[in-house]
C-alpha cells in the first residue's frame, strides 16, 4: 500500500507541475495590481496566480499547524489527568478495606 500511496503522490504532484506550465505559457501577459489606490509594477498574470497560491497554500499550513499544536497541548493535558487518576484508583485499590466482619478502630484516647 505504501507503492500505491508514493504513486498516487508523484501523480498529482507531475499535474500540478503540468497545470503550473500551461499556466505559465498561457499567462504571459503583464498586469499591475491596484490595492488601496497603489498599483505595483506591471508582472505576468502567472506570477500573480503564483503568488496568490504560495500565499493560500502557506496559511493553510499555518491554520493546520495551529490546530494540530491545540489537539497536542490538549491530548499532553488528558494524559497527565488520566495518568493522575490512575495512580488514585492504584491508592485506593492497594488502600486496606473497612469490610463487615472487621469493625474501624475507635480512638480511645
Amino acid at each position: 500500500m505504501a507503492w500505491l500511496k508514493r504513486v498516487c503522490f508523484a501523480a498529482a504532484f507531475l499535474v500540478v507541475v503540468f497545470i503550473g506550465f500551461l499556466l505559465f505559457v498561457d499567462n504571459k501577459t503583464l498586469v499591475a495590481l491596484r490595492l488601496l489606490h497603489r498599483e505595483t509594477e506591471p508582472l505576468p498574470v502567472f506570477w500573480w496566480l503564483y503568488a496568490a497560491f504560495a500565499f493560500g497554500l502557506f496559511l493553510g499550513v499555518a491554520l493546520c499547524w495551529s490546530a494540530y499544536l491545540r489537539g497536542r497541548f490538549g491530548e499532553r493535558r488528558l494524559r497527565k489527568t488520566l495518568r493522575e487518576r490512575e495512580e488514585e484508583l492504584a491508592r485506593l485499590r492497594s488502600a486496606p478495606r473497612l469490610g463487615a466482619d472487621t469493625a474501624p478502630a475507635s480512638p480511645q484516647g
